[in-house]
């Protein structure tokens, strides 16, 4: 009791019944509560901070089903304007293995969230104000590499097609960064619709082909699931898909293979895009969809990018209801793969998300 008094984190725990068997005074403060009031007593009847007692009976009630809930509740404070409060609840059992309530801790993540906010609202600000002078480059760089100014020499023109490349290489950047700021934004939403997998396939690999050719790649996709359709937002799936792609790309060898394949499994359809190229380290591969990380150092990293690609697939995989999964080693390629959200006509109307649990 010593040690839960002492950390900065508040606790609170409940039984069975919901009735509060535990509060320490890092709780009392942001419960608004006091311990003494409230053991004994059920969440639902107490009096106190509203929002997040309310979330905590919410989290209470279903507990039992999910094991582990975690979620950040936005409070009112009278002197702090807002607080940011991260709950984390766990099932807590008994020596006999039986369920005996629930553990629930309570941390003030305010600073942590509004230097997230701030940090997304400047990377947006950045990315369009960036967006409108490399709109006029690119446009005069195409007018210039067509002759609409003047004709030009072979030079001339080769000069001309790498700023329009380079322009568009940073116009690719800079939409990354808009879509980190959407994807952390709670007005983040899918438009989602019904697409026949053939639409959704064509042209896929259209940004990459080049690429892959200069460089001596082979870059293939084999689909057997005609017929099929999807339930997704078209355009942030098709994004995720191509970063996959675009990963693939950057890090296979010179002459090496990059394989997209979408085969049936019992669950559903799989997307998977294998290679065999470098690998990544098996110590890396969930810090690979984190914001911004990369293996090497950015400074002196052979390839290119800011590390964005894989963290907007995974949020994008995991917002329609799936998750990638990765196969590696070092020195022998690397598969990722996904499920995707298949249309179910059957399961009514569009509630039709795979369950990849």
């Amino acid at each position: 009791m010593t040690i839960i008094t002492s950390i900065m984190d508040g606790v609170v725990s409940v039984d069975r019944g919901g009735n509060v068997t535990l509060m320490n005074p890092v709780a009392e403060d942001l419960l608004e509560t006091k311990s003494f009031v409230a053991i004994g007593r059920s969440l639902k009847s107490m009096r106190g901070q509203s929002e997040l007692l309310a979330a905590l009976v919410e989290d209470y009630a279903r507990i039992a089903e999910q094991r582990e809930i975690s979620r950040t509740v936005e409070i009112h404070d009278a002197e702090q304007d807002l607080l940011y409060i991260r709950c984390r609840t766990n099932v807590v059992y008994d020596c006999r293995g039986r369920l005996a309530g629930a553990m629930t801790l309570l941390r003030d993540v305010t600073a942590e969230f509004k230097t997230d906010q701030l940090k997304n609202q400047y990377l947006s600000i950045v990315a369009h104000e960036l967006r409108t002078p490399l709109t006029g480059i690119k446009t005069f760089a195409t007018m210039m590499g067509k002759g609409t100014l003047g004709e030009l020499n072979g030079r001339q023109e080769h000069v001309c097609e790498s700023i329009r490349e380079q322009a568009v290489r940073l116009e690719h950047q800079i939409d990354k960064l808009i879509n980190l700021g959407n994807l952390e934004s709670e007005d983040y939403g899918q438009d989602r619709e019904v697409v026949a997998m053939g639409e959704f396939l064509a042209g896929i690999l259209l940004p990459f082909e080049q690429l892959a050719r200069d460089r001596g790649v082979s870059l293939s996709l084999k689909s057997e699931a005609d017929g099929v359709a999807l339930f997704a937002d078209r355009s942030d799936l098709r994004r995720a898909c191509q970063a996959l792609i675009e990963n693939a790309v950057k890090f296979v060898h010179d002459d090496g293979c990059v394989r997209i394949t979408v085969v049936p499994e019992e669950e559903g359809l799989r997307f998977c895009v294998s290679d065999d190229g470098i690998g990544v380290d098996p110590r890396y591969q969930r810090r690979i969809f984190e914001q911004f990380f990369q293996v090497e150092d950015p400074l002196t990293r052979h390839h290119g990018g800011a590390g964005l690609g894989l963290f907007v697939a995974r949020s994008v995989i995991e917002a329609h209801g799936s998750r990638i999964e990765v196969s590696s080693q070092l020195g022998h390629g690397a598969d990722f793969s996904f499920m995707l959200p298949i249309y179910r006509p059957e399961h009514s109307g569009l509630a039709t998300e795979t369950d990849n649990d």
